[in-house]
């Protein structure tokens, strides 16, 4: 019976030992849950520069949607460019800096590139395929007919999702170092 007992605590020790050795978790797969991997983007900013998610490595993103148009947009821009200057270059639980991808539903460039003017959103990086509701790039993120934001890690794990920006500042401030 003591050699039975001795047997189990080796075999346990041991594969507490052989687990401490394993590199954290498994690859995370491509979705849109909390601790998915943030689907691929590569489309050309509004100014034409190319994009892709794999420029974000090491960075804390703000995936927004939203859209010129839409009245709850144009009231969470000025937060938007409140949360960028508050945690533009904070260091977090996996990331530093802050930056903000905002990608619109607008179908017109006039009016777009009005209103980032008018409520002061230079400073955040744009994509619009002018497709609107019809867009390939907002389809993907399921966000066509409810707008969400997706809260984006250093290693491009979705950190958080949500409708408001209140529920992503308070995510954001709570993964500050």
């Amino acid at each position: 019976m003591l050699m039975k007992n001795k047997l189990l605590l080796i075999i346990t020790l041991t594969g507490i030992v052989f687990l401490s050795f394993i590199n954290g978790s498994p690859e995370p797969r491509e979705g849109l849950d909390v601790g998915n991997k943030v689907p691929e983007i590569n489309q050309p900013l509004l100014d034409g520069t190319p994009f892709s998610t794999d420029s974000l490595k090491g960075k804390m993103v703000l995936i927004d949607f939203w859209a010129s148009f839409d009245a709850q947009s144009r009231v969470e821009n000025h937060q938007k460019t409140k949360m960028l200057k508050a945690y533009k270059n904070q260091k977090f639980l996996n990331g530093q800096d802050f930056i903000i991808i905002s990608i619109s539903l607008d179908r017109f460039k006039t009016p777009l590139n009005q209103v980032i003017q008018r409520d002061k959103l230079e400073a955040l990086q744009h994509i619009c395929d002018f497709q609107g509701r019809e867009s390939e790039l907002a389809k993907s993120f399921n966000s066509v007919d409810h707008m969400k934001n997706y809260l984006i890690d250093g290693d491009g794990r979705i950190v958080a999702v949500a409708n408001n920006l209140k529920a992503i500042d308070q995510r954001l401030a709570k993964l500050m170092k």
